[in-house]
């Protein structure tokens, strides 16, 4: 008769009791399973080494599970305890800047970077949008494929003339708003329609310095 041996589970439950059946009834019925006494009392010692090596490894992995909860609960006793000693260094103008750093602190800078003035200009479009307005977008000089304001900047002044022929002297434009962001809307008097509107955009900082201007932009006003 063909015979198969025996198909031992893998997993740590099945096989524990796959063991415990199998070595039971070979305990409890060796002449029905032709097996010797030598046999069965080598099974019957393994499984219960097996038993109790089972029983520490719970035991081991509980303990392990409650020692990182309790490291975990220690980290954040210490953490706490550091930002607070912390706290009060800082505060302390006797400690110097050195003996910070060496402990590993933060040294905060006494002075701010002063804002640059602008040395970049921005690049404007203008389109149509609608009866008598214009919508100019503009982005910066050095990025011009990319829209956004330079760094410090608080935004863009857009002036603009309206004249057949772009004005040489900028006193001649008028001021029409502190942009913070692109696109801006310029809307003009009933009159204005079919004449020449020139533009004049430069950036300023957030301490109101000034920029160069950009190139002079025109486009013409719709009337309808």
């Amino acid at each position: 008769m063909t015979t198969k041996t025996a198909s031992i589970p893998s997993s740590e439950g099945k096989f524990a009791a796959y063991a415990r059946n199998f070595v039971g009834q070979l305990t409890g019925h060796p002449a029905r399973y032709g097996v010797n006494e030598s046999r069965v009392q080598l099974l019957d010692e393994l499984l219960s080494q097996y038993d109790n090596d089972s029983a520490k490894a719970v035991a081991a992995k509980d303990a392990a599970r409650a020692a990182t909860v309790q490291k975990e609960e220690s980290r954040k006793a210490l953490a706490d305890a550091m930002r607070s000693a912390t706290r009060v260094i800082q505060a302390n103008d006797e400690v110097t800047n050195a003996a910070r750093e060496d402990a590993g602190i933060p040294v905060h800078k006494t002075s701010r970077t002063p804002v640059p003035v602008p040395k970049s200009f921005p690049v404007a479009s203008v389109i149509a949008t609608d009866r008598l307005e214009h919508t100019v977008s503009f982005s910066d000089s050095s990025t011009p494929t990319r829209r956004g304001k330079p760094a410090g900047v608080q935004g863009c002044e857009v002036y603009v003339a309206v004249a057949d022929t772009p004005p040489t002297d900028t006193k001649a434009y008028r001021f029409i708003a502190m942009s913070t962001r692109s696109p801006q809307k310029v809307t003009f008097e009933a009159d204005g329609g079919g004449k020449t509107a020139n533009y004049m955009l430069r950036w300023v900082n957030t301490k109101g310095e000034k920029g160069p201007w950009g190139t002079v932009l025109n486009a013409t006003i719709p009337a309808v």
